[in-house]
């Protein structure tokens, strides 16, 4: 799309596409395409129409002819992770059970639109907890819904070479939930 705006005496030109996938960064969306109505052995989304979908939860996929591993499932399999991220502070550890819920929320949200967006795991360490994740949007996403719920300190950090997130949110104060809303 192109988008022209004036300033001044001059017109400037933004010139992007909508929605981009650097395929070129991630080793799973490289291969080849699997065919049309092929099915995920692991979690059941379906291939068609050049995307992954999930089907509805009280339906099973129709017209499956072959069945592979979808790029998340294959991530999850092989330990490949596109994002990390580390939940720290005294907060963190007295809302453990609420902070979760958030994250299981957001990844069941996120998966409605893209289901190759998954929680590959969760480690409970001694200062802090950390999430391993499919894609470094998912990551970064995670980040936002806790920065935007909680408050605290937010940072992410992109590597140059691949395409991988580490996103670190902490907040300090253990105070109530309802005490994030007033900062």
């Amino acid at each position: 799309y192109t988008n022209y705006r004036r300033h001044g005496q001059m017109n400037v030109s933004r010139i992007g596409k909508k929605k981009s996938i650097d395929s070129e960064k991630d080793p799973y969306l490289l291969k080849a395409r699997p065919g049309d109505s092929t099915a995920c052995a692991g979690c059941g989304a379906v291939y068609k129409s050049k995307r992954w979908s999930l089907p509805a939860k009280a339906t099973k996929p129709v017209g499956v002819k072959s069945k592979i591993l979808c790029p998340a499932c294959q991530k999850i399999k092989e330990g490949f992770a596109g994002g990390y991220v580390t939940i720290s502070g005294d907060f963190a550890k007295s809302h453990k059970d609420e902070i979760l819920n958030l994250i299981r929320n957001k990844e069941t949200l996120s998966m409605g639109n893209n289901p190759l967006g998954r929680v590959m795991g969760i480690k409970d360490k001694k200062d802090s907890i950390e999430l391993t994740t499919t894609t470094d949007k998912l990551a970064q996403r995670i980040g936002r819904i806790l920065k935007k719920t909680f408050c605290g300190e937010l940072v992410y950090k992109w590597s140059d070479d691949t395409k991988l997130a580490r996103v670190f949110w902490k907040r300090d104060d253990p105070g109530p939930l309802n005490k994030a809303k007033k900062k």
